[in-house]
């Protein structure tokens, strides 16, 4: 009796039955402590020597089985010792229902209860069968049924509780019982886990409540606790993937759930993973295939599986006729005639269209999936946010508190609310387009701008893409409040979480941003910029009913911002086109979505725009224009290229990378770095040691590491054999400058770079800018100006030549080659304030009033707090005798600072040049009242009181 009891301890809900038994308790101990640490093949051995004649073992073998998707293995495993076993039939109803045979998980789940009205395993799968079969009543007495045991019983085995746990938790959501979740999470998992500390699936099952609530940090401690106990767990695998993919992390995801399959490749759950990141990518068909292939021979009745290949269905066949009949519709009613209850199946359907921007459609499946099954609240949460994203918030917010009520845990849901009480506070501009939203106290200003930015821009954008959305564009901006930044709160509004790294995002009407005037950001961007990059989005989705790819939308948005390609990019395509490492248009989706590291994300943008400019260059301007027509009728990409190409997928690729490596060829002809670290180097130059090419640039690494002595002994050994070697030339002259003879080190670097005077054709970059700035510092502008001129000659897409020309010019006061250079800079940073307001203040001096305005503003739409960028821009428009604008500006830089005289004198002036004589006096008098002695006010106030007289 102790033997069968200790037993019973360790092995949960499966009672030892009088059977003779190979196995010893003690050996039965260890391989279930095997099964439940992921040794699963070392746990089947043990197993297997009594699983024909002991029910533990039997059980214990099957469950080594179904880890590693040996499903059927399993069922015949147990069925040997079925007849008179309750938890073995409990056991094989579990399997049948998991695979949807739910003729036999009936049978043998009334078995199980017949031999054992106590067996909780069994007692979930009848309640699951009901739910299933839409008979919810009977289900929900089921689940009833099953916490009433747990409170008139004390349950000693880890696995009843699990049994527990999940009924409660259905029982709950059906009921509103938000306390449950507590409960489940603080007490009863952690309960289980007392009761067998390797019981992994106690963190794993809490973990999933609390992913559920989108509660992030508790539910990654969760699995990741599981994992630490069970690392082949596959189904935390899938679990971490569902993490990541909240969390859009891509990449982890699918490594998690390759993971997975390695595992176990009969899991339905990491194929619906796999199946969701081609969603993701906008591979409709690969999406179909996997879930068709993969996911529903695992069940053929799983409600998530249906529901997403119902959402390839709705996409692919939207172009059926009328009333035809399609796959979809014959789906759908094959659905609701087995479950009329069917709410998982809307869901996920209406789940997965939302996932691709495709509210409209979106919105009546989550209607549906509320009507039917109105004991869910996934439903109205997701609906909820499905008209915040649509920007519907009085919608919103009445689902929304009704989700909050029923479920005060879900983060999404409380963060949305709280969203919407500060959108309650928020000012509204409307303008003739748009509705902006804005902080009133600390953003009206911003609001202005931007309402008069984006009314100026509108009309000709819709031109240019033939479409103009039906609605007003709404533009949100948020700015601190309370606890949170701007950029939280902005990001908040968009997916109900403080995550997005980024300051503005689209989702079809709805724009929304966070203010670059936010006190606790300091960071200034081209606002004006990001908004026409924002609404570009707006008009390409709606145009095409979001059945544009994002890197399309993506590459329209950049190219219509009509800006020299910043040099990061330039970078990335010379270190990436040589070596093929590119994305094409079945993987760039993912660089935007999943990146691997930053550089991925710049070159998704980077290739995205040149899509679009290789079709202009090598097809016509009416192209892209065509694409976005086909995508507009819900073609693919697949099917709309050869019809307005004519070429074949492969055709375009070909041409675009050859394109890319035409324009590769054209953009520097100075040597790149290697990109070879310190040693990847010295494992070189062992290899090697007579390249002089590996020498140098081992000597530049110790150089860089204060190995001064290292780097001088190869630069001479390099030297000795090829004179005039640049890069070890430039070693030894640092040396020289760090001794404190400039001198000599530009000898040496005179001697490797000139030939008869002039730079050779294949200058190092390294020796030429060190000879160029030893030049700069001793005051030899010119010739220091025709060094760095040489670089950017050879080397254009590197500003750092065009920056130190710059600086050549400014200290040598060449105002017209200075302005050529600050030109050049700031048209390859769009968020470069600095060199703007430099820009208009040299043109103010020569009189180029028009240049003037432009550069000006330009900086008041990156900071429209600045007040110096709108007295310049005022004086600008001073200068063309455009007197309205100018008041303008000089009275917005009065407001934003009151405390300079010399914005009032000004605005005076343009006042009277405007011929409005009150008005300057009133703004003379406050001149006199600030600063009584200021030159020129009175006379100006006494002549124009005589004018009045």
């Amino acid at each position: 009796m102790l033997i069968n009891r200790l037993i019973i301890l360790l092995f949960g809900c499966m009672p030892v039955m009088a059977a003779a038994a190979t196995a010893t308790a003690e050996d039965l101990a260890t391989a279930r402590a095997l099964l439940l640490g992921g040794k699963h093949a070392e746990a089947a051995e043990i197993f297997a020597d009594s699983a024909r004649t002991d029910p533990v073992a039997a059980m214990g073998l099957a469950r080594c089985l179904c880890a590693q998707g040996k499903r059927d293995e399993a069922v015949a495993a147990l069925s040997t010792l079925a007849d008179g076993r309750a938890e073995i039939q409990a056991e094989l109803a579990s399997l049948a229902l998991q695979r949807g045979d739910c003729e036999t998980a009936g049978d043998c789940a009334d078995e199980a209860l017949r031999l054992d009205r106590d067996e909780l395993q069994a007692r979930w799968v009848r309640a699951e069968l009901a739910r299933l079969a839409g008979r919810l009543d009977e289900a929900e007495r089921g689940y009833a049924d099953l916490v009433r045991h747990y409170n008139d019983h004390d349950l000693q085995q880890a696995e009843s509780l699990r049994w527990i746990g999940l009924a409660a938790a259905r029982y709950a959501r059906w009921n509103r019982l938000d306390d449950q979740f507590n409960f489940l999470v603080n007490e009863l998992y952690p309960d289980a886990l007392k009761l067998e500390p390797r019981y992994w699936l106690a963190p794993y099952e809490a973990g999933l409540l609390f992913l559920e609530k989108y509660n992030k940090a508790d539910a990654a401690a969760e699995f990741q606790a599981a994992l630490e106990l069970n690392p082949n767990a596959a189904d935390v695998h899938v679990a971490m993937a569902r993490l990541a993919l909240q969390n859009r992390d891509f990449e982890a995801a699918r490594i998690s759930l390759d993971r997975a399959i390695e595992i176990n490749p009969r899991l339905r759950s990491a194929w619906l993973g796999k199946a969701d990141l081609a969603w993701a990518n906008f591979q409709l068909d690969e999406t179909l295939d996997l879930l068709k292939k993969k996911a529903l021979p695992l069940n053929p009745l799983d409600e998530e599986t249906l529901g997403r290949i119902a959402a390839c269905y709705l996409l692919l066949d939207q172009s059926a006729e009328k009333g035809q009949a399609t796959r979809f519709a014959r789906l759908v009613e094959e659905v609701t005639e087995r479950n009329a209850h069917a709410g998982t199946f809307f869901l996920t359907l209406a789940d997965q269209l939302a996932d691709r921007k495709k509210l409209r459609q979106a919105e009546p499946f989550y209607v549906e999936a509320i009507r039917r099954m109105p004991r869910m609240l996934g439903p109205r949460s997701h609906l909820g946010l499905l008209y915040m994203a649509g920007g519907d918030e009085a919608k919103a917010r009445r689902l929304l508190d009704e989700a909050f009520d029923a479920d005060p845990f879900n983060v999404r849901v409380k963060n949305s609310l709280e969203v919407l009480d500060l959108l309650d506070r928020m000012a509204t501009l409307e303008t003739e387009h748009f509705l902006i939203r804005y902080d009133g106290e600390r953003d009206e200003l911003l609001a202005r701008y931007a309402a008069r930015h984006l009314e100026a821009i509108y009309p000709e954008m819709c031109r240019k893409f033939g479409y103009r959305p039906p609605e007003k564009p709404l533009i949100e901006i948020f700015n601190s409040d309370g606890a949170h930044d701007g950029q939280q709160w902005f990001s908040t509004r968009l997916i109900g979480l403080p995550y997005l790294g980024l300051v503005a995002a689209c989702t079809g009407r709805l724009v929304a941003m966070a203010s670059p005037n936010d006190p606790r950001s300091a960071r200034h961007f081209g606002w004006a910029r990001v908004l026409e990059h924002e609404l570009a989005h707006v008009v390409t989705l709606q145009q095409t009913d979001f059945n544009i790819p994002h890197w399309f939308t993506e590459g329209v948005a950049v190219f219509y911002e009509d800006r020299p390609r910043p040099q990061r990019w330039n970078e990335l395509l010379m270190d990436r086109v040589p070596k093929g490492r590119l994305f094409n248009l079945r993987t760039l989706n993912f660089g935007f979505s999943r990146p691997k590291n930053g550089s991925d994300w710049q070159m998704a943008y980077c290739q995205a725009e040149l899509y679009v400019e290789y079709m202009l260059n090598r097809f016509g301007s009416g192209q892209p224009r065509k694409l976005l027509a086909a995508y507009s009728r819900g073609q693919s990409t697949d099917e709309a290229l050869p019809e307005i190409f004519g070429l074949s997928l492969e055709q375009f690729e070909q041409g675009y990378v050859d394109y890319l490596r035409e324009l590769v060829a054209g953009m520097s002809s100075l040597a790149r770095p290697s990109g070879a670290d310190f040693e990847d180097l010295l494992r070189s130059h062992r290899e090697h040691p007579d390249d002089a090419d590996t020498a140098a640039a081992l000597a530049v690494a110790y150089l860089n590491r204060d190995a001064g002595d290292e780097a001088l002994e190869l630069a001479r050994n390099v030297l000795k054999k090829h004179p005039k070697h640049q890069q070890a030339t430039y070693v030894v002259a640092r040396l020289r400058i760090a001794k404190k003879s400039p001198e000599e080190a530009v000898a040496l670097l005179e001697g490797c770079l000139l030939v008869d005077g002039q730079v050779r054709d294949d200058p190092h970059p390294s020796a030429l800018n060190l000879l160029a700035a030893l030049k700069l510092k001793a005051e030899h502008y010119g010739e220091a100006a025709e060094l760095y001129a040489t670089g950017q000659r050879l080397d254009p897409i590197n500003l750092k030549w065009t920056k130190s020309l710059a600086r050549v010019y400014l200290l040598s006061d060449n105002d017209e080659r200075l302005a050529a250079a600050l030109r050049r800079i700031a048209d390859a940073d769009a968020d470069d304030l600095a060199t703007r307001k430099k820009l208009a203040e040299m043109a103010i001096r020569r009189d180029d009033y028009d240049e003037a305005a432009k550069w000006a503003n330009q900086a008041v739409y990156i900071d429209v707090m600045d007040a110096d960028s709108h007295r310049t821009f005022a004086e600008a428009l001073i200068g063309s005798h455009n007197f309205a604008e100018a008041i303008e500006e000089f009275e917005v830089a009065i407001e934003l600072d009151p405390a300079t005289p010399y914005l009032r004198y000004a605005l005076a002036d343009a006042q009277i040049e405007a011929g409005d004589h009150a008005k300057a006096a009133d703004t003379l008098k406050e001149l006199l009242e600030m600063a009584p002695d200021y030159p020129g006010a009175e006379f100006m106030l006494e002549n124009l009181e005589s004018i009045d007289q």
